[in-house]
């Protein structure tokens, strides 16, 4: 990132993301030990799974992969928009809109008629149980964790973006009344955490507040960088950073406050304080943090047909996902799927749709 207010790509961030996603793929490896729909496994047979003693930071904990999205995504919006100060609502809206409504439409739609399969097929769905026609309505708005829920349903993952919408919108409203800048994104995030008093109160609460910091994370990054020689931001991230993970091994317990709002925002700003100095994972971490999209929402689908094939041909699947072969297998197919995907579904569907919504939205927004 230059000291110019340029929304440069960062390819330690991306990197980052790309980090998470694989730790989200790996919480979600216990849906193949799931039974039947909402019968989880439980904590005291996830050793089951292979090389848990190497992964169990991830097999126990990855479900914090979406928190550190959370906080990816307030630092990316901040670099995106930290010069797009004048962008107008309809454009705001179809840059969002295209990038994340197309391939969640036609996963949701994939997801449905797998668990009718399903259903039909050997006698129960899969993994997530409330598979019905309210909450396809739900998951249809993007509207499937906004407190009208029953629990998870259909591509159950969207979950959380599903919340991050209405983020966006608050993020918006803050762009067009106050800029960004490190004061006002200081001031934001701590109206946001006197609003919702708290992270603890919901789900949609901690979204906002992590979504803020790593804005805030950004803006201090940038106040740094621009200010002082380039090697101080570097230096202050790796000293904090260092700091958080001696404290965390002292402890030697897995404590979700210090790693959410402390360590990741660390991890987040040292990533993109070292690329300031060269340090740089390169365009290839470009290419994996593309590809993170589809492998969130498509991860389910292809483990929900699989447990249903297996289970029509009475295959015992569980003794299958023990084997170290089919977990890498599992993980191969997603990540290279999820790469054809964006090249071939996610970019051009993203401008079909944007040509189609700036004609549409053209005399609504005059």
């Amino acid at each position: 990132m230059s000291h110019t207010r340029t929304a440069t790509t960062i390819f330690n961030v991306d990197f980052l993301r790309g980090i998470a996603a694989l730790a989200v793929l790996v919480w979600h490896y216990q849906h193949f030990f799931y039974p039947s729909a909402g019968d989880s496994l439980a904590v005291a047979d996830r050793p089951l799974q292979p090389f848990y003693p190497s992964l169990r930071w991830l097999y126990d904990y990855g479900a914090n992969g979406v928190q550190f999205f959370w906080v990816l995504s307030g630092f990316v919006f901040f670099h995106a928009y930290r010069s797009r100060e004048n962008i107008s609502f309809k454009k705001f809206f179809i840059n969002r809109f295209s990038r994340l409504y197309p391939l969640h439409f036609i996963t949701l739609l994939l997801i449905a008629l797998l668990q009718i399969f399903s259903q039909y097929a050997v006698g129960h769905q899969q993994i997530y149980p409330f598979n019905d026609f309210y909450h396809f309505i739900l998951n249809i708005f993007l509207a499937s964790h906004w407190g009208f829920q029953k629990g998870y349903s259909f591509n159950a993952p969207i979950w959380s973006v599903s919340i991050e919408i209405i983020t966006y919108i608050l993020f918006f409203a803050y762009l067009k009344t106050s800029g960004i800048r490190l004061c006002s994104a200081l001031v934001w995030l701590a109206v946001i955490y006197v609003a919702f008093q708290g992270p603890d109160t919901s789900s949609f609460a901690q979204c906002t507040i992590l979504f803020a910091l790593g804005g805030l994370v950004h803006e201090l990054h940038f106040w740094i960088n621009s200010r002082a020689p380039k090697w101080i931001s570097p230096l202050g991230a790796i000293t904090l950073t260092t700091s958080l993970l001696v404290y965390l091994y002292v402890k030697g317990v897995w404590n979700p406050t210090a790693v959410v709002f402390a360590l990741f925002p660390s991890l987040i700003w040292l990533a993109a304080s070292v690329e300031t100095i060269g340090l740089s994972s390169g365009r290839i971490s470009e290419v994996i943090g593309n590809t993170t999209y589809a492998s969130y929402l498509i991860h389910v689908p292809i483990q929900v047909a699989f447990m249903t094939v297996a289970d029509l041909f009475l295959i015992n699947r569980i003794d299958i996902a023990k084997t170290p072969i089919f977990f890498f297998f599992y993980i191969a197919i997603v990540l290279l799927l999820s790469h054809f995907i964006f090249e071939n579904v996610e970019l051009p569907l993203k401008g079909i749709i944007k040509i189609w919504l700036n004609q549409k939205l053209f005399k609504w927004a005059a």
